[in-house]
């Protein structure tokens, strides 16, 4: 019997044999009995009855994935639970649609249905992330039969008509209303949803089509209304409390997050008020409930570039990685200007990247592609960090050089403090603040210093405000309990990001999808996110959203960090004061004037934080550009260079040797080894304000034809040795023309 029973396993594809043999061995059944059974399943004769949660969830994933007929077609292969077994076993996700105004009824059911209706009784509460952002949506009307009214209308013009169809004059009225433009069809889809901290699953709770023709109180109101609806239901008590709400880098969002919360400061009764007054700078204004707006890191880092309309204004959005490869740059020391041009000269000094690469690297095909920024920001660190010995050595390389690398590696400090808290699995909780308080210590004082040549108002509000998020939703969590573990890659809306990726998975990557469809989409996707967070190892993940080209699940998540992560342990006001004296360190060393860094002074006063660098309680990047005079270190741009003469002209070159000056005419031709060095460099250092120089910059070409870099070395050479012999100074004041 032991022998037919290995035969038959060996040489016969026995579908659920783990079934077949569990329930004989349950019935108590012999070797015999079991052997009979398992050639009765080949025959068909035999199937054994009941599925595991297994055994459903791939059926689910089958079914959302492929369909009905594939589902059928596995389940008489495979033996994988048919249909109707797994409509009497299982629960699938459906949303509420959103058929005339955004209505408190719509939010309420979907909340009890996606969110409280399909988690555990048993499971300990959690803060919770509410996030919101656009997809694509087909501009039709469709009609939802289930309640005879037509839907895929834009919900903030769509109370000025009746959506029930009683009528054949009902529908003649809404297709009239749409031609004379008093209401809209959906062009996008406004999705919210919310997603439980140390869990990466999503609940979609809200559906609702839009025209894109809301403003940023109608954008509050959205907002306002989810919170009020979410404190109201039963899922601020079995799920838990609200925390934070993220988008990206919207400007209607930003501006409606920024008035829904940052209304009122932090009252002194709270828990939370005696662990974050005590770090000076950090902005402690609220919403309702505590709640804090977000920003998606990913979004920060990538090479975002897009514009907005909004009310007849015009607002750029850009990531850190486009700021850096802009012609524009960014501007951090000495008025030295990184921009691709510069790093393009540089990186391919490391022996790993060639110009080719280089290429690659600053200018992507992909600019929403994360792990190409993040590769980007690595490469920049790395560099620095290969360069540090020559920057210390005086003698080995000229002024030029050594000032754009002093100003790279300040670059490589900024990125350094604000990417390795998410992508190092060694660092604890502490140590990610520590960086975190540093990037807000050093972008203060570089925005201080040079503001929009530093980086935008809108980037630098996104970045300070997420870092602001991570510290109050880390001390909500020491507050609720100190013993979980905190994951700060869970402060972002990247979970949203995934439900949309499987949105168009299952609609064949077609964005022309009616509303009807894209719930249906939406629900699916729902589910299968649902099976893929039970089984990580089948989720392929999403290669535009992870932080390295790695195949298989991104490897930064909470199951693999090294690093203690448990709340309790971090010192929040002590990490805040690290990243603070780590920042001191680094600002000391450049060129930015003390004014600019001393914090103790700067945040004496509670007007003065990093949401408000200037005091006056100005948020920019929400307040409008002119309210401020830009009083930036960066000298306005030198007057353009007057076109050469004829190549038959004769250019004049200065050469001195020993305290003797030397004038050699050059032609143009044999003169171009400087021009093309200057070509290299179009941002090199600025000349100082002097009388002299400015004097040799009127009457003299000398500066364009030897490169700015030349004279001040010479210039300098001069103060130091004491005197101007006499001959440079009688040739100083005779024209070099010729």
């Amino acid at each position: 019997d032991y022998n037919r029973l290995l035969m038959a396993i060996l040489h016969n594809d026995i579908p659920r044999i783990h079934q077949i043999v569990n329930a004989a061995m349950r019935n108590g059944a012999s070797v015999h009995e079991i052997v009979n059974k398992l050639e009765d399943a080949l025959e068909g004769v035999y199937r054994p009855r009941g599925y595991g949660a297994d055994n459903l969830d791939i059926a689910t994933l089958v079914f959302r994935l492929g369909g009905r007929q594939l589902l059928f077609a596995l389940n008489h292969k495979l033996g994988l639970p048919s249909l109707c077994t797994l409509r009497n076993k299982s629960t699938f996700a459906s949303l509420t649609p959103t058929i005339g105004p955004i209505r408190n009824e719509q939010l309420d059911q979907n909340i009890q249905a996606i969110m409280v209706d399909t988690r555990a009784a048993s499971v300990p509460l959690r803060g919770v992330s509410s996030m919101i952002d656009e997809i694509a949506l087909k501009e039709m009307a469709v009609h939802f039969s289930k309640f005879n009214k037509v839907g895929g209308l834009c919900w903030k013009h769509s109370h000025i008509v009746d959506p029930v169809l009683r009528t054949y004059e009902s529908a003649v009225s809404i297709a009239q209303k749409i031609h004379k433009g008093e209401v809209h069809l959906g062009k996008e889809l406004t999705v919210i949803g919310v997603s439980c901290f140390s869990k990466d699953e999503i609940y979609p709770i809200l559906a609702a089509p839009t025209c894109k023709m809301e403003d940023a109180g109608d954008m509050e109101g959205i907002l306002a209304r989810t919170i009020e609806r979410w404190n109201a239901s039963s899922a601020s008590v079995s799920v838990g409390p609200a925390w934070s709400f993220a988008t990206d880098g919207d400007a209607t969002r930003r501006a409606a997050g920024h008035r829904l919360f940052l209304k009122t400061s932090l009252s002194p009764d709270l828990t939370l008020y005696g662990t974050l007054i005590n770090m000076p700078g950090l902005n402690l204004f609220t919403g309702t409930g505590e709640m804090t707006l977000d920003f998606d890191f990913k979004h920060i880092f990538k090479h975002d570039f897009f514009f907005e309309s909004i009310s007849a204004d015009l607002h750029v959005n850009i990531g850190i990685c486009t700021l850096i490869q802009s012609p524009a740059g960014i501007v951090l020391n000495n008025g030295r200007v990184i921009n691709s041009m510069m790093l393009a000269q540089y990186l391919s000094w490391l022996p790993t990247y060639d110009e080719t690469a280089v290429t690659k690297l600053l200018h992507p095909d992909d600019p929403q592609d994360v792990p190409r920024a993040v590769e980007l920001m690595l490469t920049v660190i790395e560099f620095t960090k290969t360069q540090n010995s020559l920057i210390s050595d005086s003698f080995s390389i000229d002024v030029d050089t050594r000032a754009d690398l002093a100003s790279i590696g300040l670059l490589s400090a900024l990125l350094q403090s604000i990417l390795i808290p998410f992508i190092n699995v060694e660092l604890s909780l502490t140590q990610q603040f520590d960086h975190l308080s540093r990037y807000a210590h050093l972008a203060f004082a570089f925005f201080h210093a040079h503001r929009r040549s530093f980086m935008s108002y809108q980037l630098y509000y996104d970045t300070q405000t997420m870092v602001k998020n991570a510290f109050f939703c880390l001390a909500k969590q020491q507050s609720l309990d100190l013993c979980a573990p905190f994951c700060l890659g869970d402060v972002r809306d990247n979970p949203l990001e995934i439900l949309f990726g499987r949105t168009h998975m299952i609609g064949g990557h077609n964005s022309a999808c009616s509303y009807a469809q894209a719930l249906n989409c939406l629900g699916a996707a729902k589910d299968i996110d649902g099976v893929f967070k039970c089984h990580p190892e089948l989720d392929p993940g999403h290669h535009r959203l992870k932080l390295t080209h790695q195949e298989g699940v991104d490897h930064i998540n909470r199951e693999i960090w090294k690093g203690d992560i448990i709340s309790g342990r971090c010192d929040l006001p002590l990490a805040w004061r690290k990243g603070h004296d780590d920042a001191l360190s680094i600002l000391i060393t450049s060129q930015l004037g003390p004014d600019h860094y001393s914090f103790t002074d700067i945040f004496s006063t509670r007007e003065v934080d990093i949401l408000r660098p200037f005091g006056q309680n100005k948020y920019l990047g929400i307040s409008t550009d002119d309210e401020f005079e830009d009083n930036s270190r960066v000298p306005e741009d030198p007057l353009p260079i007057p076109v050469p003469p004829p190549i038959q002209s004769l250019e004049t070159v200065v050469i001195i040797r020993g305290g003797r000056v030397t004038k050699v005419r050059m032609t143009k031709r044999s003169c171009s080894p400087s021009r093309k060095r200057l070509s290299t460099n179009p941002h090199a250092t600025r000349p100082p304000h002097h009388p002299m120089f400015t004097f040799l910059l009127i009457h003299s070409p000398l500066p364009y034809q030897l490169g700015l870099g030349f004279v001040l070395r010479t210039i300098c050479c001069i103060m130091v040795v004491g005197y101007i012999s006499r001959q440079f100074a009688a040739w100083l004041s005779i024209k070099t023309s010729y």
